[in-house]
This record gives structure tokens, sequence and C-alpha cells, in this order.
């Protein structure tokens, strides 16, 4: 087998591979966003990690493998067949193609999970010790309900008071603790 063949048959399989998880992807979300799932090696068919934490990515993951592929048979396409390199000359070419286009695939893929991940999600921890407002009155031992800001966003929550006393609904708090999904305040002095 000739090394032309070798490069037209790692860019076929890399395209190849990319048409099967598109339409993988496309049929998982018309059968029912995750219905379907098949598992090659810790990595479902879409090429993605079964869990992607984007605080922290992976240069090695299936879809970089891919595009190293596919950029090693391209590249390799073009220095065999368009610029009529030798062997070593030639797999060179394709190494440094493939090299840098699933460095490519790694940045736009890291960048492009950092920024879905930037959304208005936030820890409850973050609410600890920022102004709120009752919005159903808190009574003696019992509980009511908060309204506060956190990322620009407005936020209802189950509150008790930290003394157990009562607090009026309009009256402004600060929150404590939280336990579970229960915020604990005491009023603002």
């Amino acid at each position: 087998m000739s090394v032309g063949l070798i490069y037209i048959s790692l860019l076929g399989i890399g395209v190849v591979y990319a048409l099967m998880t598109g339409v993988f992807g496309w049929l998982s979300d018309m059968v029912g966003g995750g219905g379907m799932h098949v598992d090659i090696g810790g990595h479902d068919i879409a090429g993605h990690l079964d869990s992607i934490d984007a605080s922290h990515s992976h240069p090695i993951s299936g879809t970089t493998a891919a595009t190293f592929v596919t950029g090693f048979g391209g590249g390799g396409i073009i220095a065999h067949y368009l610029l009529g390199y030798s062997t070593v000359p030639g797999l060179l070419v394709a190494s440094g193609s493939g090299v840098a286009l699933a460095f490519a695939a790694y940045l736009a893929l890291d960048w492009l999970f950092k920024q879905t991940q930037g959304g208005s999600e936030y820890k409850v921890a973050e609410a600890t010790g920022r102004e709120a407002e009752v919005i159903s009155a808190i009574p003696a031992g019992g509980m009511g309900e908060i309204a506060y800001q956190v990322r620009g966003r407005r936020e209802n929550s189950p509150a008790r008071a930290v003394d157990g006393t009562e607090i009026p609904k309009g009256r402004l708090v600060v929150i404590e603790k939280t336990l579970g999904n229960t915020f604990y305040v005491r009023p603002q002095s």
C-alpha cells in the first residue's frame, strides 16, 4: 500500500467519524436528548467525554484525536500529491498539519465549553452575607420566603430566622447560612 493511499484512508476515516458524530448527535436529539447513547472507550459517539468539566478541559479527547487523524490525512495528501514530497518530508507535513488542526480544535472547544459554562448558575454559598428582602413573612419558628440578587438575577428561596423570631414581609435581612435549600437570615441592622 502506498503512502498516498494511507493518507487518503486516514482522511476518509476522519471524515466518516465526523459525519457519524453529526448523524448520531442529531438522532439522539430527535429521539429525546440522550435517549440514544453509544459508548466507545469512555467517549460517547459524538466524541465528547462522558463527564465534561469545563473548568479543566483535556487536550486529548476523541474529538481532538479524530481531528488529528483528519489533519494528518489531509496534510499528507497535499504533501504527497500536490507538492510531490517524498515519504519523510511528507510525514513531517502530515504530522504538522494534524497537530495544528487538533490544537486548533482543542482551543475552539475549550473556549466554547468555558463560554457555555459561564451561565447564571451559582453555588448556594455565594448567597451567604448578601442582603435579601422578606417577600413572605417569616413566622416565629416557621418558614417564609426571601428574594435576593446573585449574578445579576433575582432569586427566591425559603428562609427561616436564625434566632427563630418573626420577621415581617418587606423587611431587609442578611443571609447568615444555608442548610439544604433553606436560608437562615437575620434582620439587617
